[in-house]
């Protein structure tokens, strides 16, 4: 009897030591995946100092310089590297937007002028006019760009034009000398749009909108005028 008392303790030892280390791994790991769940994903944010400098900034307060070199901007446009061994470097177009100018890394464009030309018909006693807004768009592509752009006639479909109060006009046609822009080359498209703004609209200023695919823009780019600033011609037909 004793000796079978002894064999349960004996069988019962292994089992208890097996089901708590069972129940010790599988706490380890919960806590294990709860504490890495809970760990925050550190988000670090590139910059450019005042004085051209990179600045790494971490997400738990700190920062410091990603390096010596730094960034300044030509009259011209362009962005240089200043290496720190005394070298530089041409790394695209410096950002820039404003009303009739913008510039990406690869894309200078400006809104050059608006003309309103107007064909006027004379029809018996009468006389009738028709009119079109012409914008005059300067394309620059820098000389860093990896491949060149197509300019396509159904590219109109990727441009909008309307002015202030949100009326739209619907765009005819865009007209370029070159119909592929190599890198480091520089065009003027045109484009037309059916009508003008009336005196009676009271329409102060009137924007071309190219979307995100055409000349390869990942987003839209937006370049307005003043109607003040508008030259007006007198044409013989459309």
């Amino acid at each position: 009897m004793k000796s079978a008392q002894m064999t349960k303790t004996i069988i019962a030892k292994p089992v208890l030591y097996t089901l708590a280390s069972m129940f010790f791994l599988t706490a380890s790991n919960a806590a294990a995946i709860e504490q890495e769940a809970a760990e925050p994903v550190e988000v670090k944010t590139e910059i450019v100092n005042l004085d051209g400098r990179e600045i790494l900034l971490d997400s738990d307060g700190t920062w410091k310089y990603l390096s010596s070199d730094r960034y300044v901007n030509k009259k011209d446009g362009t962005r240089v590297r200043l290496k720190d061994d005394g070298s530089w470097q041409t790394m695209g177009n410096a950002p820039l937007t404003s009303k009739e100018q913008v510039r990406t890394t690869d894309l200078d464009i400006k809104l050059q002028k608006v003309v309103i030309e107007t064909y006027k018909k004379k029809v018996q006693k009468n006389t009738s006019v028709k009119t079109q807004t012409v914008f005059y768009v300067q394309i620059n592509y820098s000389p860093q760009a990896a491949t060149g752009i197509s300019l396509k006639n159904n590219d109109i479909s990727l441009i909008e034009v309307k002015d202030n109060n949100g009326k739209n006009y619907q765009v005819l046609s865009i007209e370029s000398a070159s119909k592929q822009l190599q890198p480091n080359t520089k065009t003027t498209i045109v484009v037309r749009a059916e009508k003008s703004p009336s005196i009676w609209d009271n329409v102060k200023s009137m924007e071309i909108i190219f979307k995100a695919g055409i000349f390869d823009l990942k987003t839209p780019v937006t370049l307005s005028q003043r109607t003040l600033d508008f030259v007006e011609q007198d044409v013989k037909g459309f």
